[in-house]
């Protein structure tokens, strides 16, 4: 068994350059590892006797994130004709690439009726007893669409056994414990993140005054995120109750394409 607690491994890259001063570029990559009993404080355990039992990836792991930022900020007038490049240069582009693997997420088996171990206690779900071999295993979007996911064509109880438990109702108390868990949790892929977000700024100076002084500053910024509108589901709308019809699908997406226009005055 594994002791009842958290930990955490990576592996952290990363390359910096500037060229010439007015460009620079920064790439990241992270292969990282994350296992814990609970990923949240306040969690219900669904083997309370036995934390050991839920011991499994994090709820927040991801395996591997690549990361790409660049920014562009050219000078076209020097020196003496610096004024000139008040009004006509300040400009700014920079973006960023995101991309990760997936989350994982657990196949669970819902309790028919009233609760495990005891009619109060408000346990009322387990994790499989077993995998069945002949499930898919891709983390293509595609895979993830309804009605039926092309992992699980046959739904959910045919690649899962179902385990044995004691469901109590009312004011009962029991002690028949469920049988342990045979599927990890978290032991599940999600489909993967990506997207692209784009900054474009552009800064305008005004001459020295008495009023303003010699600081003012005027900024208009156009801020895009997810500019090329990928499809990123939400993880947290994964169906991953065994005995659903629409079992290892996800219903709901994360914000597609959004663009904002914004300005700053400063002096």
């Amino acid at each position: 068994m594994f002791p009842a607690g958290t930990n955490y491994n990576a592996l952290l890259a990363e390359l910096k350059h500037d060229f010439a001063r007015q460009f620079m570029a920064d790439v990241q990559f992270t292969w990282a590892k994350s296992l814990d009993t609970s990923s949240g404080p306040y969690y219900e355990q669904d083997y309370p006797y036995n934390p050991n039992l839920d011991y499994g990836r994090s709820d927040f792991n991801v395996a591997r994130a690549f990361k790409i930022f660049g920014m562009w900020q050219p000078v076209f007038f020097h020196g003496s004709r610096g004024w000139i490049e008040k009004i006509v240069g300040d400009w700014s582009l920079s973006g960023i690439f995101n991309v990760h693997s997936g989350f994982p997420w657990s196949p669970v088996v819902s309790v028919a009726s009233g609760s495990l171990y005891c009619g109060t206690c408000g346990y009322t779900s387990l994790y499989p007893a077993a995998e069945i071999p002949g499930a898919g295993t891709s983390t293509q979007n595609s895979a993830f669409k309804g009605p039926v996911s092309s992992n699980f064509p046959l739904g959910g109880t045919a690649y899962f056994v179902m385990p044995t438990y004691t469901s109590y109702s009312g004011t009962d108390y029991g002690n028949s414990l469920p049988q342990a868990p045979g599927v990890h949790r978290n032991s599940l892929n999600l489909p993967g993140y990506r997207d692209v977000d784009l900054t474009l700024a552009k800064g305008f100076g005004f001459p020295n005054n008495k009023v303003l002084g010699e600081n003012a500053r005027l900024e208009l910024r156009l801020d895009a995120y997810n500019v090329f509108n990928n499809l990123n589901f939400n993880p947290t709308d994964i169906s991953n109750i065994v005995s659903s019809s629409n079992f290892g699908t996800i219903a709901g997406a994360l914000t597609g394409r959004v663009v904002t226009i914004g300005g700053r005055f400063s002096f």
